[in-house]
């Protein structure tokens, strides 16, 4: 029994004694398999990617993980650091999951109109219910209209702002009208502008324009489409 405790008590304070050495090698694993790891700026895989530990104990290695719809992640591994691996899960970016891809936004889109929603007298074109029934569709989308000018053919809503949760990225959206009605054809061009900012760019209006739009915003794209007339590729 003594010699039992004994060899115990060994064990014990050899592990103790000697504390188990650190890896040169650091692997990093990131979710989704998918993600860029980058460590001082520099590429080293995808997934999964392995760095040689700093070799002092102040010396420190910047760890970046990035991957497309997803928040990155930035930290620290100093060469104290007793891990000899290290685990991420990146989070998906609020902004993804409350935007919807369009390739028929920040351009104009010519529609047609239908012909109940205007009338002909002679040369003259009266197309004051169409613009009585686009004010009902946009107000139903933004507060108000910020631009109306029926005789001069010319609507425009005030931006719309909007945020999301887990993102630090903000969108705007707005829509243009005119009327380009013809002898030939009897026409408004509608422009659905998009255009989104990181949060501190958002505070001094530095937005870019992007081919994304807010989830609740999509059926206002086809009621513009198919309410009024019919879209043209003419």
């Amino acid at each position: 029994m003594k010699q039992l405790f004994l060899t115990l008590f060994l064990v014990c304070f050899t592990l103790n004694a000697f504390p188990a050495k650190k890896a040169k090698i650091i692997k990093i694993t990131v979710q989704p398999k998918e993600a860029a790891i980058y460590v001082n700026n520099t590429l080293i895989g995808y997934g999964y990617a392995e760095f040689n530990r700093p070799k002092k104990k102040n010396e420190v290695a910047i760890i970046r993980c990035e991957c497309n719809e997803y928040s990155p992640i930035n930290t620290k591994f100093y060469g104290a650091d007793e891990r000899n691996s290290l685990s991420f899960s990146l989070q998906q970016d609020g902004f993804f999951r409350g935007s919807a891809t369009s390739g028929l936004v920040n351009k104009f889109i010519t529609v047609i109109l239908d012909p109940k929603y205007y009338t002909v007298e002679g040369d003259k074109v009266d197309v004051k219910p169409a613009w009585k029934l686009l004010h009902q569709i946009l107000l139903n989308y933004f507060e108000e209209i910020e631009t109306t000018d029926v005789y001069g053919g010319f609507l425009q809503t005030p931006w719309n702002y909007k945020s999301f949760n887990l993102s630090e990225k903000q969108i705007r959206t707005r829509v243009t009208v005119r009327d380009i009605t013809t002898p030939e054809r009897v026409a408004f061009q509608i422009k659905i502008s998009s255009e989104v900012a990181g949060s501190m760019a958002a505070r001094h209006g530095e937005f870019t324009e992007i081919d994304r739009i807010p989830k609740e915003l999509e059926p206002m794209i086809q009621e513009l489409q198919t309410r009024i007339g019919k879209a043209s590729s003419l």
